[in-house]
């Protein structure tokens, strides 16, 4: 596999090509990449990057960790580590931000194997965000951070951080009071993730029968803990 980067007057193109493996075709092309000939292309303006320095510095990432980016998501990939990074940096900086997908199941405690780790900044933080990986994560940035004007989110960007793929994303309807989070803590770091039962409604209509099997039964445990509080409650009197 070969990854690259070229650009024409209005675009800047990132290229993979010689893809052997058929199940690293359908990673790639599950992460909206198109297809052209033999060719993966995911293109973006040239004004989605603030300078040239910019530009060189994702190209190098890309070229340099490309095929590793796409086997991990076929691999899977240690979620604690990125987020022990991400967490206290965010919470030290007063970001407001949710985890939103499969790791928000796996912090709770279902038993899913996530493909990547997916992040949403509240609309206000969402550049303050971009200088902070850009800052302390330069080495990680795989796509620019970039307004999209609402297609189909209104901020969107990409890490490939310890290992991990991430999705870091703004939109006002995913903003606190639009869309429903739950709050937990995890390794002593606050965090807001998806709901419960938002996660549950998306994989049934997914029908990921594998994943709502992991729901089903995380709800017979959490039932199993609840008789057994009662027991041991009433035991005691």
């Amino acid at each position: 596999m070969i990854c690259y980067c070229y650009e024409t007057d209005s675009e800047f193109i990132f290229c993979v090509t010689n893809v052997e493996n058929s199940q690293i075709e359908d990673v790639i092309l599950h992460m909206a990449w198109g297809k052209v000939g033999d060719k993966f292309l995911r293109s973006y303006p040239q004004n989605a990057f603030t300078n040239s320095a910019e530009k060189a510095l994702i190209n190098d990432n890309f070229t340099r960790m490309g095929k590793i980016v796409f086997e991990s998501v076929l691999l899977g990939f240690d979620w604690k580590k990125p987020l022990g990074l991400l967490a206290p940096l965010f919470n030290d900086n007063e970001i407001e931000w949710y985890i939103v997908g499969s790791v928000s199941d796996t912090v709770r405690g279902v038993s899913v194997t996530p493909g990547d780790l997916d992040i949403v900044i509240h609309t206000r933080d969402y550049w303050k965000v971009k200088d902070l990986c850009y800052l302390n994560f330069p080495d990680s940035v795989i796509e620019p951070f970039q307004d999209k004007k609402g297609v189909p989110l209104q901020c969107f960007g990409r890490l490939f951080l310890a290992g991990t793929y991430i999705d870091v994303a703004a939109d006002e309807k995913w903003n606190l009071g639009s869309r429903k989070y739950e709050k937990t803590t995890w390794n002593g770091q606050a965090l807001y993730i998806d709901s419960f039962q938002t996660r549950y409604q998306t994989e049934l209509a997914r029908n990921r029968r594998e994943r709502v099997k992991a729901f089903n039964e995380y709800i017979e445990q959490l039932q199993h803990h609840k008789t057994a509080l009662l027991d041991n409650s009433i035991q005691s009197e």
